[in-house]
């Protein structure tokens, strides 16, 4: 889930702007496209509506940094009836599986304490399986060994460790060839087999689509017995045009775009979870995708250059288009969701019946109105 790229249509770019939900941004919408008719969410709707679970991942640090105050934000049970999804295993090169632990040095990762804290402050628990680039995705699902292997640890700990299931998150979608998502799928299918045998769950982390492409497919996905689909609409800075200014993380008019087509593909929609950003990113002020410094806790955007607390300057910085506070300081562009932008991205699913939210990331992040 770090520094994420997303698999978004070419029809998307000529989608236009959601309108302010907010009044007055002097910002604008970021794509300077022209925004469509305004839709004022409700004033006096709940932040989070009864009827949704939410969801948060966490991921492995070292002391001191910001993802490690995930566990001390989770202890005030904001998702005591939701689920937690930390990061206990990372694929490795050559496609063994490398356990993430406490013994390592490393917050949110494996430890029998660790995982009775997890029970204690959630109803739901999903360890994710992280790889992060197609040559390591293909090291594992392309061997029938490794895959086996895999399939077996995984689904040890989730049984032996009183888990509810394993979250798969493999990325790289763009590059996959269809060889690697067939192979990626054969494994989907032996773990979610096995998981079932043992009364456990499978949540796979997809990538956020607008239409169909070559390289990944939601109900071939689903198909393989996937219990949750958990889709990442996150991250479409990087599908920026260079020179431009880059694209905020979420704007509304995508992200209802992105679930549109994944409720169109998975009819079940008790199948689909939602993921939002909590975080932020820079850029340069004339966008270069390649130069974008994401997933940028809350906590270490305030100390960027011209970062401001004051409400009345958060408000003229508050993009029209997604909710995000977003700003220009030394020749760079700065982009942050902030608990208001969270309030009104989780108003646009809501308004399109989803029911499961999950937010990247817990550490250092705002979290919904409660």
């Amino acid at each position: 889930m770090r520094n994420r790229r997303l698999l978004t249509a070419a029809a998307a770019a000529a989608a236009c702007t959601v309108a302010a939900f907010t009044a007055g941004s002097a910002m604008g919408s970021p794509t300077g496209r022209t925004p469509a008719p305004a839709h004022a969410a409700p004033a006096a709707a709940p932040a989070v509506p009864s009827g949704v679970q939410l969801q948060g991942w966490l991921y492995p640090g070292s002391a001191g940094e910001p993802q490690c105050s995930g566990q001390a934000e989770y202890a005030d049970n904001r998702l005591k009836s939701g689920a937690l999804k930390p990061e206990y295993w990372a694929v490795q090169p050559n496609g063994t599986l490398l356990l993430e632990t406490t013994a390592q040095g490393l917050c949110n990762a494996y430890s029998a304490a660790g995982v009775a804290d997890l029970k204690a402050h959630s109803t739901y628990q999903y360890p994710t399986v992280s790889g992060m680039d197609t040559p390591t995705v293909r090291a594992l699902v392309g061997s029938s060994a490794r895959r086996g292997q895999a399939v077996q640890q995984l689904t040890a700990m989730t049984v032996n460790a009183g888990l509810t299931g394993i979250d798969v998150d493999m990325e790289d979608y763009w590059s996959w060839s269809t060889g690697d998502f067939a192979n990626y799928r054969t494994f989907l299918t032996q773990l979610a087999t096995s998981l079932h045998a043992s009364g456990k769950r499978l949540q796979v982390d997809a990538p956020a689509m607008t239409e169909d492409a070559p390289y990944y497919d939601y109900a071939a996905v689903v198909a393989t017995g996937v219990d949750e689909l958990a889709i990442m609409a996150y991250d479409e800075e990087y599908d920026s045009d260079a020179g431009g200014k880059c694209k905020a993380i979420t704007p509304y008019a995508w992200l209802k775009q992105v679930v549109q087509y994944a409720q169109s593909k998975v009819p079940n929609h008790d199948k689909l979870v939602i993921g939002l950003p909590s975080y932020g990113y820079s850029a340069p002020a004339s966008c270069d995708t390649s130069a974008i410094e994401g997933n940028i806790p809350f906590s270490v955007m305030r100390g960027k250059p011209g970062w401001s607390g004051n409400a009345s300057t958060i408000e003229q910085r508050r993009d029209s288009g997604s909710g995000e506070i977003r700003w220009t300081s030394g020749g760079k562009l700065y982009d942050y969701v902030d608990q208001t932008s969270m309030d009104r991205k989780l108003q646009v699913l809501t308004g399109l019946g989803v029911t499961k939210v999950s937010v990247w990331s817990l550490g250092g992040n705002p979290w919904f109105t409660r």
